[in-house]
């Protein structure tokens, strides 16, 4: 009777140990799993930067549209469709306002806040202008130093052929390099596009339409996700 009641208890301590032991297992595997998913979202992070703002407007429409609202407009609907394909999403500016009513500030502030998310990309937007009233399409712009220069020229080909084609009748547009501050701020690729020319009369009707601004940030959104293999 003693032995029996002595086999039970060391089977029941057992099994007791082997479910502590499971359960130990079970909450690693859970925490592992959340510090991958955490680890996942900061590398798949995006810092979108709504160029200018504030006393800043940038350049003007001939119909009084400055600049800084059509690139808060076209970050708000890039920030959905990167959202849409699971990116992590960080902006400079999410109201009409800059960051500092001093330019050098602003863009500092700007800076910070694109090494604090340590992105896999930076995508800054504008509105161009041009003496030339002609002159049309969008088009991209990378640092001098290389390190975005592939990640442009993808972008630009993708522009030319899904937007600039489309649009205003051209596909022959080349991706620049310059020595461009939000370009540098850190060393992942980092463009500048200039979303259209407003200083064209056609070029500014496709800036203020939705349908527009929806078909070129759908194609930015599906580059990210083609060459940054996310």
């Amino acid at each position: 009777m003693f032995i029996t009641l002595k086999k039970k208890l060391f089977v029941a301590v057992v099994i007791c140990i082997i479910i502590v032991l499971a359960c130990s297992v079970g909450g690693m595997c859970i925490s592992v799993n959340n510090a991958h998913t955490g680890a996942r979202i900061s590398e798949y992070t995006v810092v979108i930067d709504a160029g200018h703002g504030g006393i800043d407007g940038g350049v003007v429409g001939s119909q009084g549209v400055k600049e800084s609202d059509i690139n808060l407009k076209m970050a708000g609907i890039l920030q959905k469709e990167l959202d849409s394909r699971g990116f992590g999403v960080v902006m400079t500016r999410t109201t009409q306002d800059a960051l500092n009513n001093i330019k050098r500030l602003d863009m500092q502030a700007r800076k910070d806040i694109i090494v604090k998310a340590s992105p896999i990309a930076v995508i800054s937007l504008h509105v161009n202008k041009f003496s030339d009233p002609s002159r049309r399409g969008a088009q991209v712009f990378y640092d001098d130093t290389g390190i975005g220069k592939d990640f442009a020229m993808c972008m630009q080909e993708r522009i030319n052929q899904k937007i600039n084609a489309k649009y205003s009748g051209r596909d022959d547009y080349e991706a620049i390099a310059g020595d461009l501050f939000i370009t540098k701020c850190v060393k992942v690729p980092s463009i500048i596009i200039e979303c259209g020319f407003i200083s064209n009369p056609e070029d500014e009707k496709l800036l203020l339409s939705q349908d527009y601004c929806k078909d070129l940030c759908k194609n930015i959104a599906d580059v990210l996700n083609e060459s940054l293999s996310v």
